[in-house]
């Protein structure tokens, strides 16, 4: 976060963002618990965010991507429980490092940027997308983007394609 941690107008944004932040993770948790029992169960659903704190077009995951990613989302919002009840200073820089990886990890499951008021835009970071064809009959690209859409200083890195009986276009970046 790159607010100024010793304003009060930067504390009270940090303290409202851990709350969302808290709440959310707790949102995607509970819903994807109630999933792994019952596929019928209702998916997670974007929370309202708080004055101060921005949510870009969410479009949260219904299921998790893995146990893996519910077991650090669960061990995040623990870290982050005694910053969000008060009783660790949101202004250190270990309760910072802490929001910082939850916002990392609820922005990916709610598919959405998150900004707390005051804050500088944040490039975006794309990586890590593997798309597996087993056949392509049209047009196939592992990320495509307009670059006059992205936000400055964004990175895009490990797109990977791999495809199998192709009779079309397969590209692993189309940048337009």
């Amino acid at each position: 976060m790159s607010l100024d941690p010793a304003s009060s107008f930067a504390v009270a944004a940090i303290t409202e963002g851990v709350k969302f932040l808290y709440a959310q993770a707790d949102e995607f948790l509970s819903a994807w618990r109630a999933r792994r029992h019952d596929k019928d169960a209702p998916p997670p659903r974007a929370l309202e965010a708080p004055e101060g704190v921005t949510v870009t077009r969410p479009r949260p995951v219904a299921d998790p991507p893995s146990e893996e990613t519910v077991q650090l989302l669960a061990q995040l919002k623990a870290l982050v429980e005694p910053i969000q009840s008060g009783k660790i200073d949101p202004r250190s820089a270990a309760a910072r490092a802490a929001v910082e990886q939850l916002r990392d990890v609820v922005e990916a499951a709610l598919r959405a940027p998150i900004q707390f008021a005051g804050e500088p835009s944040r490039p975006l970071r794309i990586s890590d997308i593997d798309v597996v064809a087993n056949r392509v009959t049209g047009r196939v690209a592992g990320l495509r983007a307009d670059l006059a859409k992205l936000p400055g200083g964004s990175e895009i890195s490990g797109i990977g394609v791999e495809a199998s009986d192709v009779q079309g276009d397969v590209t692993g970046v189309d940048l337009v």
